[in-house]
């Protein structure tokens, strides 16, 4: 019929889950938790619930508002409201590790980041700035700005999604 149905045991975030994704192997899910500067951390068993890793959650920048990962599972990236996107390495469990540096800068206020299919350029909506940012994506997964490093959109960007080729 297409109803949900609520999986038992409910599971705790940090203040304030504003959003949420799971990797591409669909064994570990994050949430951008807004008001506590936190990404949590779970696996997903094969029923579908959800089991906090250790440790639950780990720091991100000011204000994280969305979470993806890229195409190949090895990192993750957080557009933090602060003006920053917090760049991790994900392990063998699915635990998120800070890259060096921790975080990069991106436009005023950034709402979502996206990474292209083929893994090489990540993109930035920023609602503040009314820009995307857009970076290249280096071995290590470290963000690097393009040149131009920002581009400039209608008013209010808020959402960006990786559709090129």
């Amino acid at each position: 019929t297409g109803a949900l149905t609520p999986l038992i045991p409910a599971v705790s975030t940090e203040n304030w889950p504003i959003s949420v994704t799971v990797d591409p192997s669909g064994r570990t899910a994050y949430v951008a938790n807004l008001n506590s500067n936190t990404v949590s951390q779970f696996s997903i068993g094969t029923t579908g619930t959800l089991t906090p890793l250790s440790p639950p959650t780990v720091n991100s920048g000011a204000h994280p508002r969305s979470v993806t990962v890229d195409p190949s599972g090895r990192t993750a990236y957080v557009a933090n409201g602060g003006g920053t996107v917090s760049q991790y390495r994900i392990g063998a469990t699915g635990t998120l590790t800070p890259l060096s540096p921790p975080t990069v800068n991106s436009g005023i206020n950034p709402y979502s980041v996206t990474v292209d299919p083929s893994g090489r350029t990540a993109y930035v909506a920023n609602v503040g700035s009314s820009t995307i940012s857009q970076y290249r994506i280096g071995a290590t997964g470290t963000l690097t700005p393009l040149t131009p490093p920002t581009v400039s959109t209608e008013s209010f960007p808020n959402s960006t999604t990786g559709t090129i080729e």
